[in-house]
C-alpha cells in the first residue's frame, strides 16, 4: 500500500511539473492555462512531441539528484526545456544520432538552468529564457561538426515536412483561418503568438489570445501592448514586419509586456508606461543583437527580453525606496489578484501597527500634556505623554487638595502597555508634596520596559516602593507595574509616558501611536486605531469580552466542526512558516487567513472557493470588535477578487491597473448583549455592501450570534453554525 501510494505521490508530482512548466512560459501556475497551452502546443504533432518529452526528461532528471519536490512541481525547471525541444525538433531531422543530441541538448539546458537559477537568486533575479537561449547558441554553433545530424532546410520545410504534415487528419482545421482578411497589426500578432509554438496557424494564435484572455485580462493586455508597441516602432524604422514571427523574434515583446506590465511589478499606470516606453530599447537591444550574430547561423531568440527584463529588474531593486514600480511581496501568479490585493491591503493596512500597545492605565484618563507641549514636551522629549484622572468639572482632585491623596490619578494602578522584559526600574525618589518639584530627580521613580522589537517603553513619577515587579521580570500587556506617583518634576500625580529606541532613562523619545483606545465625547465614544491621544482628550483603553474574544480565538490544531445548510464539513487551525494562522476546508480546498490580537479579529487573506463555507464565514465576520461597545462601526473594505459577476469584473480587470469603479464595503455593529458585564449570548449585524461602476447592490445582512458552545450566522437562504 505504501508503495502504491509512494508511486501515486511520485505521477502526480510529474504531472504537475508538466503542465506548469507550459503554465510558466505565460508566467502562470493555472491549470487550465498550463493544460490549454500543452494541447496546443501538441496542434503540430512532431514539435509538440518534442517539448513535452523534453520537459518530462527535465522533470525526471531533476527528480533523481534530489532537487526540491516543490520547486519541480512549480515548472521552473521545465518551461526553458519546452523552448528547448520545440526548437530542436523544429530546425532538425529526427533519427537514431539526433536523438542523442537532443538528449546531450535537453540536459545542457537543465544544468544551464540550475546553475543561472543559483547565481542570479543571490541577486533576486530571474533567469527567464536564458538556458534555453544559451543552450541554442551552443548546438547552432556544433551541430555541423556532426555528419549524422542533418537540419531542415527551408525548401524541405515547404515541401517534404509540409507533405507529412499535411496528412495529420486536424492540419486542414488547424490552418483554415490562415487566408483569413485581418489587419495586419491584429494578423501579425495572432502569428507571433502561434510562433512561440514554432507554428504559423492564425487560429493556433486565436486560441492562445483567448485563453490568455481568459486568464487574466492585465496579462492579455500588456501582453498586445509591447506587440503594438513594436509594430509600431518597425513601421516607423521599416523593419520586416515578417521577422517578427520567425525564430520566436515577436515574441520578445510579448514575454517583454507580460513580465514588466503585470508579473515582476505590480500593475499600474507606470508599469505600462514603463513596457510602452522601453519596447523602443528592446528593439534596438534585439536588432543589434541580431547584427552582432549575422552570418554565424545563429538566432538571437528570445535574448533581448531576457537581458533586458534582468537589467532592469536590477536596477529597480537597488533603488532607496519603491515609487511608482512596486515588486509583489507574494506572487500570486494572476495579476488581477495581485492588483486587488494590494489596493485592499493598502485601504485597510497601510497604517497598521506592526506591535500594538494599550494604554497604561485602567478607567478613564485625561491628557494633560501632549505631544509637543508647552510645558516640559519641548525638544528630543516632545514625543512624550503625560496623564491625569479628572472629574466633570475637569478638576483632578477632590477639595482641598493639598494631599497627595487627594488627587484622583495617585495610587492609581500602573500597567504594561505591551509585552515585553523590565530592563530598568529606579526606586530612589520620595514623592513631592502638592507642588513642589525635585529638579534634581527629575524623571523620579520610573520603569523601562524592553519590547524586543527595537522600542522601549519608560513610564516615569511613579510611587516609590509600589513596583509589584523587578528587573530581568517578563511582563504581559496589562500586568501591573506599580502605582501613580508624584516623584520627581511632577507638581501634582500624574504618569508621564513615552516610548524610545534606546535603554537609558530620559533618552530623546520616539513618536509611535496606540493600537486601539476610545476617546470619550459627549454624544458617544470614537475608536481609535492607531492613533496619539490629543491634549485634554478623555481616554480609555478597548477592553474585550471574553465571550466574544474566546469564540474568535482559534488556536493552531483546533478542529471545528461546521454546519453549511444542513451540510457538515470539517475546519482546521494551523499557522504558516511566516506565523500567519489560517482556517483550512479540506472539502473546499479554501484557506483564510486571520488576525485576533485581543481587541480585533479580522480576515487578511483567502484562497479558494466562492460558494464554500469558509468564504461565508470570512465574508460575513470580516471585521469584528471583540469588545462590548455597541454604539461602535467597525467599517472596513473586502478585496475584489470573489465579488464582482463576471461581466463586471473584467470590465474592471482591464482598467483596475490604472482605477478602481468598484468597491465592497463590510460594517458590524454589536447588536445585543444580554449581559453587559458577564454576558453568556452577543450578536452582531454586519452587512456587506457591492459598489460597481456607480450601481449598489442590495446589501447582504448576515446574523452573527454568538453563545459560549457556538457562532451562528444566518442570512437570506444561509445557515451557518460553528462549533
Amino acid at each position: 500500500m505504501r508503495s502504491r501510494a509512494s508511486l501515486k505521490s511520485v505521477a502526480n508530482l510529474h504531472l504537475k511539473a508538466t503542465y506548469n512548466s507550459y503554465g510558466q512560459i505565460f508566467f502562470s501556475m493555472q491549470t487550465w492555462l498550463a493544460v490549454t497551452i500543452l494541447i496546443v502546443s501538441m496542434l503540430d504533432v512532431r514539435v509538440g512531441f518534442g517539448g513535452l518529452v523534453a520537459v518530462m526528461i527535465t522533470n525526471l532528471l531533476s527528480h533523481l539528484l534530489g532537487f526540491s519536490k516543490e520547486k519541480i512541481a512549480t515548472g521552473v525547471y521545465g518551461f526553458n526545456a519546452v523552448f528547448m525541444g520545440m526548437s530542436l525538433m523544429f530546425k532538425f531531422y529526427l533519427n537514431s544520432s539526433f536523438l542523442l543530441f537532443y538528449i546531450f541538448g535537453i540536459v545542457l539546458s537543465f544544468l544551464l538552468t540550475v546553475w543561472l537559477e543559483t547565481v542570479f537568486s543571490k541577486k533576486s533575479l530571474p533567469v527567464l529564457t536564458l538556458p534555453f537561449v544559451i543552450t541554442s547558441f551552443i548546438i547552432d554553433l556544433s551541430f555541423k561538426s556532426f555528419a549524422n545530424i542533418e537540419q531542415i532546410t527551408q525548401f524541405d520545410r515547404f515541401t517534404v515536412l509540409l507533405a507529412k504534415q499535411m496528412s495529420v487528419p486536424w492540419y486542414g482545421l488547424v490552418h483554415s483561418l490562415d487566408n483569413i482578411q485581418l489587419p495586419q497589426l491584429i494578423y501579425y500578432y495572432f502569428k507571433t503568438l502561434a510562433s512561440i509554438f514554432f507554428t504559423d496557424s492564425i487560429l493556433v494564435g486565436i486560441l492562445i489570445f483567448v485563453a490568455l484572455l481568459i486568464h487574466s485580462r492585465i496579462k492579455s493586455t500588456v501582453a498586445f501592448l509591447g506587440f503594438f508597441c513594436a509594430f509600431a516602432v518597425s513601421k516607423i524604422v521599416g523593419f520586416d514586419l515578417q521577422q517578427l514571427t520567425a525564430n520566436l523574434a515577436g515574441t520578445n515583446f510579448i514575454f517583454w509586456g507580460i513580465a514588466m506590465g503585470s508579473f515582476f511589478i505590480i500593475p499600474n499606470i507606470y508599469s505600462y508606461l514603463l513596457v510602452a516606453g522601453l519596447t523602443p530599447v528592446l528593439f534596438l537591444l534585439y536588432a543589434g543583437i541580431e547584427k552582432i550574430i549575422a552570418g554565424s547561423g545563429l538566432s538571437s531568440y528570445t535574448l533581448a527580453f531576457s537581458v533586458l527584463t534582468i537589467l532592469l529588474i536590477y536596477v529597480l531593486i537597488h533603488r532607496t525606496f519603491n515609487k511608482f514600480f512596486v515588486f509583489p511581496l507574494i506572487q500570486y501568479y494572476n495579476p488581477e489578484k495581485t492588483v486587488y490585493k494590494r489596493v485592499n491591503f493598502l485601504q485597510r493596512f497601510e497604517n497598521d501597527l506592526p506591535f500594538k500597545m494599550k494604554l497604561p492605565f485602567l478607567g478613564e484618563w485625561t491628557v494633560s500634556q501632549g505631544y509637543n507641549g508647552e510645558i516640559t514636551h519641548l525638544g528630543e522629549w516632545g514625543n512624550a505623554l503625560d496623564f491625569v484622572i479628572t472629574d466633570n468639572d475637569k478638576k483632578t482632585y477632590l477639595l482641598p487638595g493639598t494631599k497627595k491623596d487627594d488627587f484622583y490619578s495617585y495610587n492609581k494602578p500602573v500597567l504594561a502597555p505591551a509585552d515585553g522584559y523590565v530592563y530598568q526600574i529606579s526606586n530612589i525618589t520620595k514623592d513631592n508634596e502638592i507642588n513642589d518639584v525635585n529638579t534634581n530627580k527629575n524623571w523620579g521613580n520610573t520603569i523601562i520596559i524592553n519590547h524586543l522589537n527595537g522600542l522601549f517603553t519608560q513610564i516615569s513619577h511613579l510611587k516609590q516602593d509600589s513596583f509589584t515587579v523587578n528587573i530581568g521580570d517578563y511582563v504581559t500587556k496589562g500586568t501591573v507595574l506599580a502605582s501613580c506617583g508624584n516623584s520627581g518634576r511632577s507638581p501634582e500625580p500624574h504618569i508621564h509616558f513615552q516610548i524610545q529606541l534606546s535603554p537609558e532613562i530620559g533618552a530623546k523619545t520616539h513618536p509611535y501611536p496606540f493600537g486601539y483606545y476610545f476617546e470619550k465625547t459627549n454624544d458617544k465614544p470614537i475608536l481609535r486605531i492607531g492613533d496619539v491621544p490629543t491634549e485634554n482628550s478623555i481616554i480609555y483603553n478597548v477592553d474585550s469580552l471574553d465571550l466574544i474574544y474566546n469564540a474568535f480565538n482559534f488556536k493552531p490544531g483546533k478542529e471545528l466542526n461546521v454546519n453549511f445548510n444542513g451540510e457538515k464539513v470539517k475546519w482546521t487551525v494551523a499557522t504558516n512558516a511566516y506565523n500567519q494562522s489560517y482556517i483550512f476546508c479540506e472539502k473546499s480546498k479554501s484557506t483564510a487567513y486571520f488576525v485576533n490580537d485581543g481587541t480585533m479579529f479580522y480576515f487578511t487573506d483567502f484562497e479558494g472557493r466562492k460558494k464554500s463555507a469558509l468564504y461565508t464565514f470570512y465574508r460575513s465576520c470580516f471585521r469584528l470588535l471583540l469588545a462590548g461597545e455597541r454604539s461602535i462601526e467597525i467599517k472596513d473594505s473586502i478585496p475584489l477578487s470573489k465579488e464582482l459577476p463576471l461581466t463586471l469584473k473584467w470590465l474592471q480587470d482591464f482598467i483596475a491597473p490604472i482605477v478602481l469603479l468598484s468597491r465592497v464595503n463590510f460594517s458590524s455593529n454589536l447588536n445585543r448583549l444580554d449581559n453587559p458585564y458577564y454576558p453568556e449570548n452577543a450578536e452582531f449585524v454586519n452587512r456587506v455592501e457591492v459598489k460597481s461602476f456607480w450601481k449598489k447592490e442590495q446589501p447582504t445582512e448576515y446574523t452573527v450570534a454568538i453563545s459560549q458552545s457556538k457562532i451562528e450566522i444566518k442570512s437570506k437562504n444561509l445557515s451557518l453554525c460553528i462549533e
